[in-house]
């Protein structure tokens, strides 16, 4: 092997290493896979509660006790399951409020930290990098 191998070997490793996320970073997005969708569904099923208390018109469909196809009941593994979700009152509601605040709750996220990251993160140029060419072009004429 030449030595231009070897440098180019040991640049690609170092880029390599550069480009992983940072294992706290992966673990931190995992919690928040978990810890939204919950949050969620507590605020929903409070909010949905607040709803029908407070006489806000809400779809009859989304309120009440969901119903299970005939064809489900047939396998009796899926039983038990069905029962558990058919005792649930406004499941429907509940869910539909649910991912309302999951995609609220992951686009204020999302926002905040792109908004952290413009001011604290790095620089958008590096120190090897030109700085943006400033050309001013003059109009066309025929």
């Amino acid at each position: 092997m030449t030595k231009w191998n070897v440098a180019d070997r040991r640049s690609r490793i170092t880029e390599e290493a550069q480009s992983q996320t940072h294992a706290i970073w992966r673990g931190i997005g995992c919690l928040l896979m978990l810890i939204i969708p919950v949050m969620a569904y507590i605020l929903a099923s409070l909010t949905v509660s607040m709803a029908l208390t407070l006489g806000w018109p809400l779809p009859y469909q989304l309120v009440g006790m969901p119903v299970m196809p005939a064809s489900l009941w047939k396998y009796q593994g899926l039983a038990p399951i069905l029962g558990f979700i058919q005792t649930q009152t406004n499941l429907y509601a509940i869910l539909l409020v649910t991912l309302l605040y999951v995609v609220l709750m992951s686009s204020v996220l999302s926002l905040g930290y792109a908004i952290l990251y413009r001011i604290i993160g790095p620089s958008r140029y590096g120190p090897l990098d030109a700085p943006p060419p400033r050309v001013k072009a003059r109009s066309y004429r025929r």
